[in-house]
């Protein structure tokens, strides 16, 4: 019955044959293309000893008119007089008394008839179990759906060649790309090149099938450029394999065609959305008179149900995405209509309105959970900037989107990024553009932060010459403090605490609490590096003032981080320590990843006085790799770099090899553990210089059992039943994992158990 062979799969054939324990329907769904046909195929032929009166495989992809469904029926079990007189009473008639396995395969074209028909059928037949595969569930009492998920693929960070090959989308492309190519295999050289062809086709079985015949004629590294059209690149498959499914184009087509009309249009306005979409998003973005918005949410829901929209839980919330090979598909019918333009431009309003409304009144409440919202739609904003940036007259809006994802840049560590939108945005806008000093403000800002004061001066006189020419006392006060950055960083004290000064007088007098607090913050770290310390204590006092009073947590924090510098240089190392790590848990919770260096600088600096010489190496270690990350050093802040030259000194006190072991120790670190390492919270292993985060022993047998099913896929509930155990009981185990192995998400955990948990490539398992 299988034609090429079988790859992946475990956990669904687990989960399907545990179903089957439970009722007497179930239905695998899931998007076309992504292997539903093949794993009824698996199942049907694993359970032949389980139903001693057969087991029936009715194919109805090729059926249109649905009355003719109970002949075909028929007709598959053998029963051909019955096929061409048939009635409903006499195939039950006929079932009633046997055991038998009916897989009933592609019924989303007729989902009505096949949900009446097994509806009948399992009313009458105790003993007969029915599979469907269907892109929706039949909808009927009794049926359990087993979503069929794309093949799981490598993280962007692709892992070692060996554990590449543990993954299911490499697998099944090694092996057909062998199949097309013999001789192809994995190496070194191809390795990044296969896994990411596997993740740009989201692991989707048929696009993966195709992309490996086109090695007949194309190069590996060909075959990925090309996927940019890849309905026209994945146009040839297996002759003997349905019409539908010989091209991919022809395979989405099928299910844009069992949609309705609204929903179609639904779908072809989704694709202007990357990397995720949220309830209120769709409805902002997609609505209009002929979608009014209170028809979204059923439309996305009737979307999920088609196998359409992947649904996923983020933070709490419902998240939807399209593959991207649905996405694509949605945006051609878009574009064949002339309003894709349109709907981008709705979708960058609804972003830079999104933007304007965390930003804008910044120092305030639930900042973790406004941050964490953009930063969830990071690919939106992408997606919005490039299309401002691309149409000169939609440039303006890009500039004011650039600029007011300032605190953003910062906070997420996104300096480069923020400089390359900025660049863009400046390059194609209006000079007289309203939004354009503030713009320029930023963008010098973020070019101090690099180590380039040449280009952050240049841009803060070209904003001075703009508010020249009109009343701007808020840009004014801007410019003054990014003057006052660009002195701290070039060692000129009394010139940055002089500009800082002129900017809170500027801020204060218009009334704007954002820039008063944030200045505030920079003047106390000016007073600090210049050994004016009443002067730190009298900002931080002001800046807590404000922040308190707005139960604001990112800039105090930062504040913070400064008081604890202050009570280090006076000689109070506990009250310093004390400070420094309170400000680190602030960062921790905010995810702020120029914070986070610089509370790890601060507490090896503190540790260091205390003579913890290996504990600073090893926070000097972890440090530089984030300001790696962030494209920072602290070399462009003098002050702050004379307190990391006299750290590093004495921790080197170590001795060379101890030390370089730290420090090394430190850089290997992922972001979760080196914070834990800063605020004391480590496990037995790591205190004992052992890496706990990456060794299995660390983990129980059940944490060992939790952590494979999770690299199969399995969601908390699936877990609990799997392991028959309560679902909280599973959330503990997950959480504990995670804490354990220093991971932050699931995918660290999948990846981590490929590595090192996998079956050999050509070991028997499921796809």
């Amino acid at each position: 019955m299988e034609g090429t062979s079988f790859v992946g799969r475990r956990r669904e054939v687990r989960e399907a044959k545990r179903l089957f324990s439970l009722t007497h329907l179930v239905t695998l769904t899931g998007v076309g293309g992504v292997g539903k046909t093949r794993l009824a195929q698996r199942l049907a032929s694993e359970s032949q000893r389980a139903f001693p009166d057969g087991v029936y495989f009715v194919q109805l992809s090729d059926l249109q008119d649905p009355t003719l469904l109970g002949h075909t029926v028929a007709e598959a079990l053998g029963l051909r007089e019955l096929s061409r007189n048939w009635r409903t009473e006499t195939l039950t008639d006929y079932l009633r008394s046997k055991q038998l396995l009916l897989v009933l395969d592609n019924c989303e074209h007729l989902l009505t008839a096949c949900a009446e028909l097994v509806d009948e059928l399992l009313k009458s037949c105790a003993d007969l179990r029915i599979l469907a595969t269907s892109r929706e569930p039949l909808g009927i009492a009794g049926e359990s759906t087993l979503i069929v998920a794309p093949l799981q693929v490598p993280e962007p960070e692709w892992p070692s060649t060996s554990a590449l090959a543990h993954y299911d989308s490499v697998r099944l492309f090694l092996d057909r790309a062998a199949s097309a190519m013999p001789g192809f295999e994995l190496t070194e050289e191809n390795s990044h090149t296969v896994a990411a062809l596997c993740h740009s086709l989201d692991g989707l079985p048929l696009a993966l099938e195709l992309a490996a015949v086109r090695l007949r004629a194309l190069s590996l590294d060909q075959v990925l450029d090309r996927l940019a059209d890849r309905f026209a690149l994945l146009s040839r498959g297996r002759r003997n394999a349905p019409t539908r499914q010989q091209t991919l184009r022809a395979l989405i087509a099928w299910s844009y065609e069992l949609c309705s009309p609204n929903e179609q249009l639904l779908w072809a306005r989704l694709s202007v959305f990357s990397g995720g979409i949220e309830l209120d998003a769709a409805e902002g973005v997609c609505s209009d008179d002929l979608l009014p918005r209170s028809d979204i949410l059923e439309l996305l829901a009737s979307l999920v149900d088609k196998s359409i929209l992947v649904r996923d839980d983020v933070d709490g919330r419902a998240r939807y995405r399209l593959l991207e090979t649905i996405r694509q598909y949605g945006e051609e019918q878009l574009r064949e209509s002339g309003e894709f333009a349109t709907w981008r431009r709705f979708h960058r309003d609804w972003y830079l309105q999104l933007v304007t409304s965390v930003f804008s009144g910044w120092v305030g409440t639930n900042q973790p959970e406004r941050i964490e919202r953009v930063r969830r739609d990071h690919a939106n904003l992408r997606s919005a900037l490039d299309y401002s940036v691309t149409v000169p007259e939609e440039a303006a809006a890009g500039l004011r989107m650039a600029s007011t994802l300032y605190f953003y840049w910062l906070s997420t560590g996104f300096l480069s990024e923020g400089r390359h939108w900025l660049d863009l945005a400046l390059k194609h806008s209006p000079t007289e553009s309203q939004p354009r000093p503030h713009a320029l403000y930023v963008a010098a800002c973020l070019a101090t932060l690099q180590d380039d004061p040449a280009v952050a001066t240049t841009l803060l006189d070209q904003a001075a010459a703009i508010i020249d020419e009109r009343a701007a006392p808020r840009d004014s006060a801007h410019i003054a403090q990014g003057r006052g950055l660009v002195a701290m960083f070039a060692d000129d004290l009394p010139e940055a605490m002089r500009r800082l000064e002129e900017a809170l007088d500027g801020f204060v007098a218009v009334g704007d609490v954002d820039g008063e607090t944030f200045t505030l913050f920079l003047h106390g770290l000016a007073a600090l590096l210049a050994g004016e310390l009443d002067k730190v204590e009298a900002s931080h006092s002001r800046c807590r003032e404000l922040t308190e009073r707005r139960g604001e947590s990112w800039v105090w924090s930062y504040s913070l981080w400064v008081a604890g510098l202050n009570a280090w240089l006076r000689g109070d190392n506990d009250q310093a320590l004390t400070v420094a790590t309170d400000c680190l848990r602030h960062k921790r919770t905010l995810d702020d990843q120029l914070g986070i260096a610089e509370c790890l600088e601060a507490i090896a600096w503190i540790n260091a006085s205390m003579h913890q010489r290996e504990t600073a190496a090893v926070l000097l270690g972890a440090a530089s790799t984030i300001w790696q990350r962030i494209g920072m050093s602290l070399r462009a802040i003098p002050g702050l770099d004379r307190f990391h030259q006299k750290c590093r000194r004495t921790a080197s006190q170590l001795g060379g090899r101890p030390y370089q072991a730290a420090f090394r120790r430190g850089t290997q670190m992922t972001l979760t553990e080196a914070v834990d390492f800063a605020l004391g919270e480590r496990t037995k292993q790591e205190s004992d210089g052992s890496h706990g985060t990456t060794d299995a022993t660390n983990l129980t047998r059940r944490e060992k059992e939790v952590a494979r099913l999770i690299a199969d896929g399995l969601s908390n509930r699936e877990i609990a039943n799997q392991l028959v155990i309560s679902r909280r009981t599973a959330e503990g185990h997950v959480e504990h994992v995670l804490a354990k192995l220093g991971f932050t998400s699931r995918a660290q955990i999948a990846r981590w158990v490929a590595e090192r948990y996998s079956e050999s490539p050509t070991s028997s398992a499921p796809s």
